[in-house]
């Protein structure tokens, strides 16, 4: 009764964890909308910081964290664990080099997609003033803050934190990264983005579920945004590194549009290379420390399964990842089946993510 009554807290404290995201977005477009912005690039980085700033400390970390702690009774370090913000690992660091290659393909995806917006009448008009004539490494810095460094931490503790945690208790791993996939996608409420950033939420919440951990879409994150912003400096600015990289492309979609095709299924199979690899490394892992605990524990040959010191401790079991061995190879983990009560404040706020979207294409709503 007790671990039924603890899911069902926690749904409801991610409930007022996505309230706060959602209604802090809309909240902080309004107050931005109508806040008078300074003239040139440093008046839109300021404009934008306004809105940035409060949204990702205080809307998306701040809030959610106070909710996970307090409402959800748990220590700093729980909340962390409960976020999946634990157990880094080296190979982590490939989420790298696998963000650029996601960014790169996002490229294409977004295009097609604004394309398809076109068809259909939608005009979507430049949202930021030319940038200086030389490069300023101060809004160098205070770009990648914003846009890479702010999302990649607080976005990722809301989202494939505690609201995918508390998706895996209901749905399996399918469904945890639709639904997350779906939600990362209106939790930005801008049609422009609604689509890649879809695709990109399920990704990373793919990761996040079969490495343990957030860290690994945390830095996939960061790099992704990061590409965007040096990138957009590198072209404006002809640095020696990627500078001529977005003309590039749009060399390759007017001339080869073949080639093209193939620069973007080129950058998806290395993500997919790199992906896996991680993966890979990750079950070698698990396997070595399974044999290690298999060694010092007995055989049932009745019922074919592994005898574990203390294997009445459920949590130890869940961490080895041995539920298979220890219970069975017909284990399955039972799901608990939220209540429409449990689940009606995440879903009006669905509601309200697809109206907002829905906005943004048909009024401008904002933007």
């Amino acid at each position: 009764m007790n671990a039924l009554y603890g899911v069902k807290r926690d749904y409801r404290a991610v409930s007022y964890a996505l309230c706060s995201a959602v209604v802090g977005v809309i909240l902080m477009r309004i107050i931005s909308y109508f806040t008078p912005s300074g003239e040139g690039y440093g008046g839109s980085l300021a404009s934008d910081a306004l809105f940035t700033i409060p949204v990702q400390l205080l809307f998306f970390f701040g809030v959610p964290f106070l909710v996970y702690k307090l409402y959800g009774k748990r220590s700093v370090k729980q909340v962390f664990e409960y976020s999946n913000f634990t157990g880094f690992k080296p190979y982590f660091l490939l989420a790298l080099p696998l963000g650029f290659c996601v960014w790169v393909f996002t490229i294409g995806v977004s295009s097609m997609w604004q394309a398809l917006l076109g068809f259909t009448g939608y005009n979507s008009a430049s949202s930021s003033p030319a940038m200086p004539e030389a490069f300023n490494f101060g809004y160098f810095v205070v770009d990648v803050l914003l846009t890479a460094l702010l999302p990649a931490v607080c976005e990722e503790f809301i989202m494939r934190g505690g609201f995918l945690t508390t998706a895996q208790k209901t749905f399996k791993t399918v469904g945890c990264v639709v639904l997350c996939g779906v939600a990362f996608g209106l939790f930005h409420q801008n049609v422009k983005q609604v689509f890649y950033t879809s695709l990109f939420g399920a990704l990373a919440a793919f990761m996040t579920i079969k490495l343990k951990s957030a860290f690994p879409a945390m830095l996939m994150h960061f790099a992704n945004n990061f590409s965007s912003v040096f990138f957009n400096y590198a072209d404006s600015y002809d640095f020696a590194l990627g500078g001529g990289f977005f003309d590039t492309l749009d060399y390759l979609g007017a001339a080869k549009p073949w080639a093209l095709i193939l620069v973007y299924v080129s950058f998806a199979t290395a993500a997919g290379g790199i992906a896996f690899l991680m993966l890979y490394l990750r079950e070698r892992s698990v396997i070595d420390k399974k044999m290690e605990v298999i060694k010092d524990s007995g055989f049932d040959l009745t019922n074919k399964r592994v005898v574990l010191m203390g294997e009445a401790n459920e949590e130890r079991v869940k961490e080895l990842e041995m539920e298979k061995e220890v219970y069975g190879a017909d284990y399955e983990e039972q799901k608990f089946k939220p209540s429409a009560r449990d689940v009606m404040v995440i879903v009006a706020l669905g509601v309200v993510t697809v109206l907002t979207t829905v906005f943004t294409y048909v009024w401008g709503f904002f933007y």
